[in-house]
């Protein structure tokens, strides 16, 4: 009788050991985890900044970390293969992408602009000039100095950006891609680091990596409209890209999170300020 009871009482200590156990385990903090984000490069440096605020929002919790430029297609790649948890493209996805599993969604637009060395003495070109400069007839700018046009690989979104300006600047561009002796830039950051270091320099930009990289450059008016979100939001400059979001099945529930938060208030002012409009 006195090993039976003995047996009761060890049952009960284990069941209230485990009971106790569960209760420890369950009055544990999630553990935070850190996630990254990858993509198109005109998206990143506003990413870093959300990312920043979303870490002050969230003490202790979930981290994001934004790893340099992939390029629209390699963030989409990333994203469904489970790589990174978030993606950004400056275009929307293509059938394939879509049919891998992707998801994309707008979340802000920003001014496609000319970017210059902020100490260049030009404020804005006209839409002519251009043309002109691609073509090769305006060679140099007012104070005497070579303008030197950076340009974009032929299958770069950019280039479609460009050619969507003007018929005159379209055929422009076509004629600068044949002439020998141009200089190229990959990424949007390589592109930013080409115009600020070549005196003369010019390119492609936009107004958010303009606003939220220190390259030294300014984004330059075209035909006397400033690009800005208000000025894309008025239709007065009509000259802009579309940003994205893209999660896929793999994506972890705080990414969702994360959009969300740029989706909010908060996210929204900060995309404000650093040069998007939020349609």
């Amino acid at each position: 009788m006195t090993d039976v009871f003995a047996r009761r009482r060890s049952i009960r200590l284990s069941l209230a050991l485990s009971v106790c156990g569960c209760a420890w385990a369950l009055a544990l903090p999630a553990v935070a985890e850190e996630y990254a984000i990858g993509g198109s490069g005109t998206n990143l440096g506003a990413m870093r900044i959300l990312a920043e605020a979303y870490a002050a929002r969230h003490p202790g919790g979930d981290r994001f970390t934004v790893l340099p430029s992939m390029g629209s297609s390699g963030g989409v790649k990333a994203v469904t293969a489970g790589a990174v948890a978030l993606g950004v493209t400056s275009r929307p996805l293509k059938a394939d992408e879509a049919a891998a599993g992707a998801t994309a969604r707008e979340y802000a637009r920003t001014p496609f602009v000319f970017a210059a060395a902020a100490t260049l003495p030009v404020e804005g070109l006209a839409t002519a000039d251009i043309a002109d400069i691609y073509a090769g007839r305006l060679a140099a700018w007012p104070d005497g100095t070579r303008i030197r046009m950076v340009l974009r690989p032929a299958s770069d979104s950019d280039n479609d950006a460009i050619r969507a300006i003007s018929p005159a600047v379209a055929a422009a561009l076509k004629e600068a891609e044949a002439r020998p002796g141009m200089a190229y830039a990959v990424t949007d950051q390589e592109t930013a680091r080409a115009i600020a270091s070549v005196p003369g320099g010019i390119g492609p930009s936009t107004l958010a990596l303009v606003r939220t990289e220190d390259w030294g450059l300014k984004a330059l008016a075209l035909d006397g409209v400033a690009p800005s979100p208000e000025t894309i939001a008025d239709g007065r400059y009509p000259w802009f890209k579309s940003l994205y979001v893209v999660t896929s099945p793999r994506s972890p529930e705080a990414a969702h999170a994360f959009v969300a938060f740029v989706r909010s208030d908060e996210g929204r002012a900060i995309l404000a300020r650093t040069g998007h409009w939020v349609p």
